[in-house]
């Protein structure tokens, strides 16, 4: 549920309502309604930046203030955002900040490796329904407790990358000398209940020097977090990451304080547990590879084991309110489920995924080639140039508007249908650029085969149910049943 429910009304009863239109919007209402959907800031609004309007500038704020404080770190133009949600469930509203995923690198790795590592880290990407899926940042451990090599670490990946950073160490001294010369707000892990005390005085010294950055309490007594962040505020750090320790022995415990800390935050407005959460998957890793736990009289490649309990904790974190991870693995299968789970929990649900429809030429097309007519579900359109690229498929695709349904729920919701086809064979003109009227329809649009064939005039062949298989299908048959086409039209 959502922890507070404020109308367009509640909004537009503290902006000027002079309908100036300088925020580009035609009425204060419309502004009004844009900021109760976050398309909008208060920022957009000049006049709220006078004197005159500070205290209703100052109530809008506090009023549009998500009961999960959003904090970033990283560089002006290339910031992780963390937090800033306002529902348990994506289905009430939509979750606006997907988790951030960091990847550790340790300074006692020779320069070359951190080089590469954190290289690998800034140019990794995959491309999946038409997104571009990347990593967020740099997770340096200071795994040698030298503040000297810390530094330097830090030092290396600077100068090689412009990925946001995460000062990792519990070692105070190498904290602040990390501090004087990263170049970027970063998020520091972090504070424990051990060094808290000094921590903070350390941090105090440095925000009066005017250096910014993220930080992270962490404690497995939610508790005492609390009282963390009571006392970090008090002393003026305001931008709070809570981390309730990630226990790999037991990962529901962690799962069900991460959910705790969330609920108390959203359903019952507790202040000190509105922060982004950071899950560590990296512990698990860790703990299969080296830890003294019954996996290792079970596998032979026990890093390849841990790579995959390490995938499976952050995918449960990622669908237990995680704002943030930081795990070891790079292998690029591990990834790839993590990335894609983050993609789909942090799409909105509201909007369907949609391609624009009209006419695609796969490959170089001409008047021979065959006509295949698939729906503008994005997941379904790029699943289907995907494998015609990988088969060498020649064609010309047909992207029929279903309001972003896949092809059997556009079917029987009737979006897949002959008026439709019919519209879209019109737009397209596609009867100029063919010398047939023949369309190869996906397996699963066998049911209103008649219905097109009876609205468009065109000859309709129910083809294969996976996109997979149309490669081999059209090799076997398409000139068979150009062939065959063509000789009914001379009789």
């Amino acid at each position: 549920m959502m922890a507070k429910k404020i109308s367009a009304m509640d909004i537009y009863k503290l902006l000027p309502k002079i309908n100036c239109k300088k925020c580009g919007e035609s009425s204060c209402m419309a502004f009004a309604t844009k900021l109760q959907e976050r398309k909008v800031t208060i920022d957009e609004c000049p006049i709220l930046k006078s004197p005159k309007f500070e205290k209703n500038r100052k109530k809008l704020e506090e009023l549009l203030s998500p009961p999960v404080k959003e904090i970033w770190f990283g560089y002006e133009d290339k910031k992780v955002i963390l937090g800033g949600e306002e529902v348990m469930y994506r289905y009430e509203l939509t979750f606006f900040n997907p988790t951030a995923i960091g990847i550790d690198i340790s300074d006692s790795l020779p320069e070359e490796e951190i080089k590469k590592r954190a290289k690998f880290v800034e140019d990794f990407v995959f491309e999946r329904t038409g997104e571009k899926l990347k990593l967020d940042f740099i997770a340096l451990r200071n795994a040698s407790d030298d503040p000297e090599r810390f530094v330097k670490a830090l030092k290396i990946i600077q100068e090689n990358t412009n990925m946001p950073v995460a000062l990792c160490s519990l070692n105070v001294e190498s904290i602040e000398k990390a501090l004087d010369i990263v170049r970027s707000k970063p998020m520091i892990y972090g504070a424990t209940e051990k060094n808290f005390s000094e921590m903070i005085k350390m941090l105090i010294s440095k925000k009066r020097d005017k250096k910014e950055f993220a930080l992270t309490l962490s404690s497995s007594n939610i508790k005492t977090l609390k009282g963390m962040v009571k006392a970090s505020l008090e002393h003026g750090i305001e931008d709070l990451i809570l981390d309730p320790h990630t226990t790999p022995e037991n990962i529901m415990e962690t799962l069900d304080k991460f959910v705790m800390i969330r609920r108390s935050a959203i359903e019952r407005g507790d202040k000190l547990l509105g922060y982004p959460i950071l899950g560590l998957p990296i512990n698990t890793y860790f703990y299969v590879l080296k830890g003294n736990n019954p996996i290792k009289q079970f596998v032979e490649k026990l890093d390849k084991a841990a790579a995959i309990m390490e995938a499976r904790t952050a995918c449960a974190m990622l669908n237990r309110y995680a704002d943030g991870i930081i795990i070891h693995g790079t292998e690029v299968w591990e990834l790839m489920p993590i990335l894609t789970l983050r993609q789909a929990i942090y799409t909105d649900p509201r909007k369907p995924q949609t391609v624009e429809p009209g006419l695609y030429p796969i490959g170089n097309p001409d008047e021979n080639s065959p006509v295949i007519m698939t729906t503008n579900f994005s997941l379904t359109f790029y699943t289907v140039t995907g494998d015609f690229e990988k088969d060498g498929v020649v064609c010309w695709l047909l992207v029929m508007d279903t309001e972003g349904k896949a092809v059997d729920v556009a079917v029987a919701g009737g979006q897949y249908c002959g008026d439709n086809a019919k519209k879209l064979i019109e737009e397209t003109k596609i009867e100029e650029k063919v010398n047939h009227r023949i369309i190869i329809l996906p397996g699963l649009a066998a049911p209103v085969r008649g219905d097109i064939e009876e609205k468009t005039g065109w000859t309709c062949v129910v083809g294969t149910r996976d996109s997979s298989q149309v490669g081999e299908f059209l090799r076997k048959n398409w000139n068979k049943i150009l062939e065959e086409w063509k000789a009914k039209q001379e009789l």
